[in-house]
């Protein structure tokens, strides 16, 4: 069992596991801009987030920590930087997206509005045989009086 690592040591790893968590989440956040967010693209995107942070934590701790070994407040910084991300950068993307994505539409809308509707008012043939139908009505001698 490694010994503890000093508090210097402990600080730098949990602030480079909040830049990963940060990156991760930006990452995250990116495929839900790109490709949308519907229930089977969430449960992919949430399953790819959590195996890279996996990934990325064992192989920081591996590589580059200054204990060897996933320690806590290594998880702890990788969840704080995508809690992070995702309270002050995504809401922010969400809303820019969703104005780029009116202001894109918007002319094509005001384009449908001022094409003619169709199927409202009756013109040339079908309305000239719409006038002359005869109105079918019941003949008075077959009528029947019990």
């Amino acid at each position: 069992m490694p010994g503890t690592p000093a508090p210097a040591a402990v600080l730098g790893d949990a602030l480079y596991c909040l830049g990963l968590g940060l990156a991760l989440a930006a990452a995250h956040g990116g495929l839900e801009l790109v490709f949308g967010r519907g229930p089977l693209r969430c449960f992919v995107w949430d399953l790819a987030a959590g195996t890279a942070a996996a990934v990325l934590l064992c192989g920081f701790a591996a590589g580059a920590s200054a204990s060897g070994v996933p320690r806590w407040y290594m998880a702890a910084g990788l969840c704080a930087g995508a809690l992070a991300w995702r309270a002050a950068v995504y809401g922010a993307l969400r809303r820019a997206q969703g104005a780029l994505r009116r202001a894109v539409l918007a002319p094509l809308r005001r384009l449908r509005a001022a094409a003619p509707a169709r199927g409202g008012k009756k013109t040339g043939k079908s309305r000239r045989n719409a006038e002359n139908q005869k109105k079918v009505l019941q003949n008075d001698r077959k009528i029947l009086y019990n």
